[in-house]
């Protein structure tokens, strides 16, 4: 089995990481909504980063774009 690589531009536009999506939409990069998100963190398959002021209760929830890649590569490699 080989492994084609990315052209080097296409690793440029994918980001570190992105933010949640807002209920009822799906994330521009993998299409996953933020229940199935929330689900992979407590399934310990990521662990989401939350950036809040000190003090408040809400603010910024953070997903990690290469952990879901290579969940999502792990995955197609156990149905292979």
């Amino acid at each position: 089995m080989s492994i084609t690589m990315p052209a080097p531009e296409a690793i440029a536009l994918r980001p570190e990481f992105f933010r949640l999506p807002k209920p009822g939409t799906s994330d521009p990069h993998f299409g996953f909504s933020r229940a199935f998100y929330y689900n992979g963190e407590q399934r310990g398959w990521w662990k989401l980063i939350r950036i809040c002021d000190r003090g408040k209760n809400r603010g910024v929830t953070l997903i990690p774009y290469r952990a879901v890649a290579d969940f999502i590569a792990k995955e197609r490699e156990q149905q292979q």
